[in-house]
């Protein structure tokens, strides 16, 4: 009898501008969550927020996952980091889905 083992995915991350520890490990909880289950996979994770106060969506959250060859990609874009995160696993869990 065969079992299929599920690792945890293997997280990088790039950062820049004021990111916190907390906001980082947030990502990861988010990324972990939405790949849950989905079997071995490397992900590069890029957390930025920009320094410019006028722009009405500074903070970035994008994840490139490549799931044993299959390569996914989400991005999103908010006026705060939390809420990037948020979209970020939303739309990753979508397109893991389709």
């Amino acid at each position: 009898m065969n079992a299929t083992v599920h690792r945890n995915p293997e997280i990088r991350f790039q950062t820049s501008g004021k990111v916190t520890e907390d906001e980082r490990a947030a990502a990861e909880r988010a990324v972990r969550t939405a790949l849950d289950g989905r079997g071995s996979a490397t992900v590069q994770v890029t957390l930025s927020i920009a320094a410019d106060p006028a722009l009405p969506r500074p903070a970035l959250a994008q994840a490139v996952a490549d799931l044993e060859g299959r390569r996914l990609r989400a991005q999103a874009a908010a006026p705060h980091l939390e809420e990037a995160i948020d979209l970020l696993r939303t739309r990753l869990t979508h397109r893991l889905a389709s």
